[in-house]
């Protein structure tokens, strides 16, 4: 079925059927004869004319349409030509005829500026029309895609945009109001020249035509706007103060506020802030409402509160200034990130408007350092220098910063709190940890914390706060350190099931998809294995364990803060399904589901319990970072037990000991060891020199740590443990030499108290080599 040309319809093709009538007959026989010189340039002979054979014989010879008979006659070789006969073919309703020029124009390659002249001549809604046309695929839908990528490249070229901002004032309307025509179709790349132009003094002259263009561009220049808010050119942000007032758009307002009544700001700028709010919402508030205002969509964004639409991806944008660019940019943000955004940039409005209210600091230290430390990455040092909100924090003082702390921890902004714990470190002040009523201070009650990366934190400060001195809470230090010294480097999971075979199974299937797992039948040996080791990331619990749902279990590791925030995966029976899913219900880190009978039911509920933990999560690389953090605060604790005797190593040698089987760990826990220097850790490091099976350099580090304890504590072993020393070396004939020499080594020191002691006795000259011990 034909349709009807357009009304607009070119008055080419009438010329060309009124040129094509005599012709039709001859044409019919042979389309591409020889023909009088066409209106595209003239026809060339047939038989030059690659194409000619086909179009022959794809094209129906008997055609009588007057239109498709004159455009084969002029047969159009250029592209410009080639898509006048696409368009007038396709308006007539020739689908069939329009492909085959369609196919030509696409083999002709037109460049960029031709596809969006086509763009511009036809508009978007022709090409999406034919696009939707089945009888003109693939081209069509190919052809499409070209110009509506071509007229987005083109319209967003930097140097024609540059070129088109004069054009916003020029004399002509029309001129004026293609301009802004053009702007629109650069959506977003608008931005910088414009905002360029604006900042521009030389171009004062052209403000007002800017200003009016951006306010014709409607609503998506909005946003850009509000980042460019941000500015420090204090003549740029009253002009778009200025564009924001005649928008009228509430979406303003949160970013007016502070500005209108900032003390600080210039008069100008306060000014036009408040009478943009004026035109807004009608009045300007008084300081006391502003501030509350502030102080509440503050707290409602830390608290999630949606700061922007989010797309299908729970995914924003905002905008803000670029200082190196000198424009405004975008930026995505998940909707949890764009929340902290908002409450730390609005919480710097606030606290400009009420510096010495307590709460206020609080509440500004409170979202900025969440916004810092999380931007930064939890397990990464919070920025420093200036500008930074560690710089800002300082100024403030240790008080300030300590009282953040306490509220963080209270509330559970762990982000926050372990921030303030960092900055409390750098502040080099002891008397943050001391204490006139015998309680620990926050810092030091931070070691107690349920978060580990807040006790790691707290650790660090305090070490490098250095204190000389017992201040309440001191023994929590070494107990924290040493929780950290366990780790196994590996990623690991519990199960508590008192069925045997049931937990074996489980262990099994939890091997397989890359986690070590340890058992227990009961609550209490599960907990005692958890409190020991910090590398279980979740536990699976029966509910069999104990008592109905493993209640009881379950709320021993809420109390205890190692185990707090260990995601538990309740496996529950049938009959007892609804109990445990009513339990979950009330523990965000706590889901129920039946028990995993094969590998595909156990990698999704272990999938479910890792994503409970959400950013608390701590993975393999930074639990040995932590590790090795602590053990080195161990190993200056225990360089300095003179003059720090208040921290009591011996307490916590256990778990130095265990850090021996951690390969990263283990020569740093030798050392540690050879400080105590007493029999337990001679013991522990004989045993380790002397296992052949170990990495040489553990064995080596372990010998030179033991010789250092001999020489700071003495030769404690006894008669038995020195006898199996002297039978070992003895024994590692067959050995290689370097076990040999690490054995040597051992006994060295053993003889060196005797030697030293036969020295001052005159009996013997200097050192002996070592030797098998006489029978």
């Amino acid at each position: 079925m034909k349709v009807p040309p357009p009304v607009g319809f070119t008055a080419a093709i009438i010329f060309a059927l009124a040129a094509a009538a005599p012709l039709a007959a001859q044409a019919a026989a042979d389309p591409f004869a020889d023909g009088p010189a066409a209106s595209f340039g003239g026809a060339k002979p047939a038989a030059a004319q690659p194409d000619a054979a086909e179009a022959a014989a794809s094209i129906s010879a008997d055609e009588r349409d007057p239109v498709v008979l004159a455009i084969r006659a002029r047969n159009p070789t250029t592209p410009p030509e080639l898509m006048f006969a696409v368009q007038s073919l396709f308006d007539i309703g020739r689908p069939d005829e329009a492909k085959f020029y369609l196919a030509k124009l696409i083999a002709a390659q037109p460049d960029r500026d031709q596809l969006e002249a086509f763009q511009r001549e036809h508009g978007t809604g022709f090409f999406a029309r034919m696009a939707n046309e089945p009888r003109m695929q693939p081209e069509a839908e190919q052809f499409a895609k070209l110009v509506q990528e071509a007229a987005y490249t083109a319209a967003r070229d930097p140097e024609r945009l540059r070129l088109l901002i004069p054009r916003v004032s020029d004399p002509s309307p029309l001129v004026r109001a293609r301009a802004v025509e053009d702007l629109q179709r650069a959506g977003n790349a608008a931005v910088t020249p414009l905002l360029q132009a604006l900042a521009d003094p030389a171009r004062q002259a052209e403000h007002p035509w800017i200003r009016a263009a951006m306010v014709e561009l409607g609503q998506p220049i909005v946003e850009p706007l509000l980042g460019a808010l941000e500015t420090p050119d204090e003549a740029l942000r009253l002009q778009v103060l200025q564009i924001l007032g005649r928008f009228g758009t509430s979406r303003a307002v949160p970013f007016l506020i502070g500005p209108a009544l900032d003390p600080s700001a210039p008069e100008a700028a306060r000014r036009a802030a408040a009478e943009t709010l004026a035109q807004i919402v009608g009045s300007t508030p008084s300081h006391t409402e502003a501030v509350a205002y502030l102080v509440r969509r503050v707290r409602e964004y830390l608290n999630g509160a949606v700061a922007g639409a989010v797309d299908h991806e729970d995914r924003t944008v905002f905008w803000h200034w670029n200082a190196a660019s000198k424009t405004s940019a975008p930026r995505t943000y998940t909707a949890s990130q764009a929340s902290r955004m908002m409450a730390a940039r609005l919480s710097r409005d606030l606290i400009k408007l009420a510096p010495d209210s307590r709460d206020i600091r609080r509440l500004f230290l409170l979202a900025n350092l969440i916004q810092a430390k999380i931007e930064a990455g939890l397990d990464q040092p919070l920025p420093r220098g200036e500008g930074t909100i560690a710089a800002g924090a300082a100024e403030l003082g240790g008080e300030a910063i300590e009282d953040a702390l306490a509220y963080a921890m209270q509330n559970d902004y762990p982000a926050a709190a372990i921030a303030a714990a960092e900055l409390l470190g750098d502040l080099g002040d002891k008397s943050l940890i001391r204490s006139d009523d015998g309680q620990p201070r926050p810092l030091v009650h931070a070691l107690r914390h349920s978060d580990r990366r807040l006790r790691m934190a707290a650790a660090d400060s305090i070490m490098k706060l250095d204190p000389h001195s017992p201040y309440p809470g001191s023994s929590y230090l070494p107990e924290t350190l040493a929780y950290f010294i366990r780790t196994l480097g590996s990623r690991r999971a519990l199960v508590a099931q008192p069925r045997a075979e049931k937990a074996q199974t489980l262990v099994g299937l939890l091997n397989q998809i890359g986690y070590s797992a340890d058992a227990a039948g009961t609550g209490k040996e599960i907990f005692r294995l958890a409190v020991r080791n910090p590398d279980y990331e979740f536990m699976l619990i029966s509910d069999a364990v104990d008592s109905l749902n493993a209640n009881e279990t379950i709320q021993m590791f809420r109390k205890d803060p190692l185990t707090a925030r260990l995601p538990i995966g309740l496996m529950a029976r049938q009959e007892n399904q609804r109990h445990a899913e009513a339990a979950a219900d009330l523990d965000p880190l706590l889901i129920a589901f039946p028990r995993p009978h094969d590998i595909r039911s156990m990698s999704f509920q272990v999938s479910r319990l890792t994503d409970l933990a959400g950013q608390g999560r701590v993975g393999y690389d930074a639990r040995l970072d932590q590790a090795g953090r602590a053990l080195l605060h161990l190993t200056r604790l225990a360089e300095t037990q003179h003059e720090r005797a208040f921290y009591d190593m011996f307490r916590v040698r256990q778990a130095i000991q265990d850090a021996l089987a951690t390969p990263a760990l283990s020569a740093g826990a030798a050392r540690v060891l050879g400080l105590l220097g007493d029999p337990e850790s001679q013991r522990a490091l004989v045993t380790l020199a002397s296992q052949h099976a170990r990495p040489l350099a553990e064995r080596q580090a372990a010998a030179e740590a033991f010789a250092q304890a001999v020489q700071r504590r003495g030769l404690l072993l006894t008669r038995d443990e020195i006898a199996l020393q002297y039978d070992r070396y003895n024994r590692s004939a067959a050995l290689d030499p370097d076990t040999q020499q690490v054995l040597g080594a051992v006994l060295d020191a053993i003889e060196q108290p005797s030697r030293r002691r036969l020295e001052e006795e005159g009996l013997t000259q200097g050192p002996a080599v070592a030797g098998p011990q006489p029978n």
